[in-house]
């Protein structure tokens, strides 16, 4: 680590007041603050040309040496796999920073575990099955057929067969789990045809992440020719200092990145559609057609939030909206109800707490039926499903109306919360 140290403050980067320990019960690093950090402050600071995205490698001799053998361009994912795929440990330019990265990953996909799809929970499967049909492709390119563990190989494998399955595995997971998001500029000898914002920060790769008390907010300092973490609030000394990787829930952090937090307000129900509307007819509500056409028009998700101590005014919404009378939405005149700015008939009010309460009972129920005919390896992920319900039932038992969860406009909010991050 020392050596790292050493080469990272030879490169212009600079960190005082911080160092990297592992944590308290921790395999991996985390950064601590050995002094105290004043909000807006930057706490890191490193020249851009270090960090190492897709237009750094492809412009470095070795590879577009390598790279000009081929007509075909590749994507930025598969290049940055490429980079960490041929750097060698003892003599790169970036040696002290490599001998640093993990040597395994403790994520699904690393281990060879393959979930069956109709096991996970909504909140997770889009992505696992987004994860799987990239894999899929990718090993079509290839011609090879493994298993999920094996799929990671990329059409690497078939432009270099020189490198080892092991050693794409590996570099796949460097960048996949240490990646920061980046607006990289298009450069002619890269595939942007998905876009182009990932790229690989040493040093900063090491915050660690936590939703709640995260104090780091990073920067690309166009402008200045830098990138830069800032303390977005005061850091104290002896803290870890943490940023956040995106409201993700525990199924998503296992699967990207191989870990799971404890009492994680990133946790969520996703409730399509389609379930919303059984929900609502279980509950007594009389959905007609029309009521599904504004419901579509509306196009508020229905999802209940940990962060969220009841149910969301999205999802309040979307009740109120199949509790509208047809004279009510005829002719558009259900906008003027749903978007008004004046309070709810507090008997309206009543009869959304009732139907939701009906809902969402029977919605924790259909979540723990579920979690009782799954896998083992995946029943806590519904565990966690089961909490989300649970708090949202709770909030049914106060009528304090200040509990009620406004509107955006109310807010003063651009937007609703979204259904994906």
């Amino acid at each position: 680590m020392n050596e790292f140290i050493g080469w990272c403050k030879a490169r212009g980067y600079k960190f005082d007041g911080l160092e990297i320990t592992c944590p308290p019960g921790n395999c991996g690093n985390g950064i601590y603050s050995t002094t105290t950090f004043r909000a807006g402050r930057p706490i890191i600071t490193l020249p851009e040309y270090d960090m190492i995205n897709s237009a750094l490698v492809v412009d470095l001799p070795f590879y577009r040496k390598k790279m000009a053998k081929f007509t075909e361009k590749l994507k930025p994912m598969e290049i940055l796999t490429m980079f960490f795929c041929f750097e060698d440990f003892e003599t790169s330019a970036w040696s002290p920073y490599l001998k640093v990265l993990p040597k395994e990953f403790d994520t699904p996909a690393f281990k060879g575990i393959d979930y069956d799809v109709n096991t996970l929970p909504l909140s997770i499967r889009k992505f696992w099955v987004d994860q799987k049909k990239e894999i899929s492709e990718i090993s079509e390119k290839v011609g090879d057929h493994y298993e999920v563990r094996k799929k990671i190989v990329f059409q690497l494998r078939r432009l270099f067969p020189e490198l080892t399955h092991d050693k794409i595995l590996w570099a796949w997971h460097v960048v996949n789990t240490r990646c920061i998001f980046v607006e990289n500029e298009e450069h002619d000898n890269v595939d942007n045809s998905d876009g182009d914002t990932i790229a690989v920060i040493p040093y900063v790769d090491m915050l660690n992440h936590d939703p709640q008390k995260y104090q780091g907010v990073a920067i690309h300092e166009k402008r200045n020719g830098r990138y830069v973490v800032q303390a977005k609030r005061q850091i104290m000394e002896g803290e870890q200092v943490f940023v956040c990787y995106g409201a993700h829930d525990n199924a998503r952090l296992l699967v990207e990145y191989g870990f799971t937090l404890p009492n994680n307000l990133g946790a969520k129900v996703l409730i399509p559609q389609e379930v919303l509307l059984t929900l609502a007819k279980i509950a007594g509500i009389a959905v007609t057609r029309e009521h599904e056409m504004v419901l579509e028009e509306v196009g508020l998700p229905s999802h209940l939030y940990a962060t969220d101590e009841g149910p969301s005014w999205s999802l309040r919404t979307n009740v109120r909206v199949m509790l509208l009378e047809h004279w009510q939405m005829a002719n558009g005149r259900w906008k003027k109800i749903i978007y008004s700015h004046d309070p709810i008939d507090e008997e309206v009010d009543q009869k959304i707490d009732e139907k939701l309460e009906i809902m969402l009972k029977e919605l924790r129920n259909g979540v723990v039926e579920k979690t009782k005919k799954m896998p083992k390896d995946v029943q806590w992920m519904w565990e966690e499903q089961v909490k989300v319900c649970d708090v949202a039932i709770e909030s049914f038992g106060t009528n304090d109306s200040s509990q009620k969860p406004r509107s955006p406009v109310e807010k003063g909010e651009d937007k609703e919360k979204g259904s994906e991050e």
